[in-house]
């Protein structure tokens, strides 16, 4: 009994990938929310943008005195590299997020989420020289499997 706890120990997710499970099933529902409630309704993306990063920062601030208490090294290419992560990665993504989900609706829109480990996974071979697994390979026949079956039928843009 105790060598088959330890087996399943072994196979449980580490907090890392638990908390991508959740991160994943959090994005599945901001899309429909932002589909719902936010777009079709004559606001521009670049201010629906502006105000969700605006609320994260406020929230992220209110967390940081009890969050935050390591100490800070700042060194300039990592500075240099969070900002432009951030404006482009993260501010151009989202201000071209709200057109896509009023054009091709939430679900439809959201499935780009899930193409990014496969780019990744991709570029990593690629320019890195990194080695591919048969998980690797495994995964990304489902995710482009599921991306196919998403976007089978006909879609009804939002608004």
């Amino acid at each position: 009994m105790a060598r088959r706890l330890k087996q399943a120990q072994r196979r449980a997710p580490t907090g890392a990938q638990a908390a991508s499970a959740k991160l994943r099933e959090r994005q599945a529902v901001s899309y429909v929310f932002m589909g719902r409630f936010l777009t079709g309704r004559g606001i521009a993306p670049l201010m629906l943008s502006a105000g969700q990063l605006g609320a994260a920062t406020v929230l992220l601030a209110l967390a940081l005195p009890v969050f935050g208490r390591q100490e800070i090294t700042w060194r300039a290419d990592a500075v240099v590299s969070v900002a432009v992560l951030g404006a482009l990665g993260t501010g151009v993504a989202y201000v071209l997020n709200y057109p896509l989900i009023t054009d091709v609706g939430s679900t439809a829109a959201s499935v780009v989420t899930y193409l990014l480990p496969v780019v990744a996974i991709v570029l990593g071979a690629a320019l890195l020289g990194e080695a591919l697994t048969v998980a690797m390979v495994g995964g990304t026949v489902l995710v482009l499997v599921g991306v196919l079956l998403t976007q089978r039928g006909k879609r009804e843009p939002v608004g």
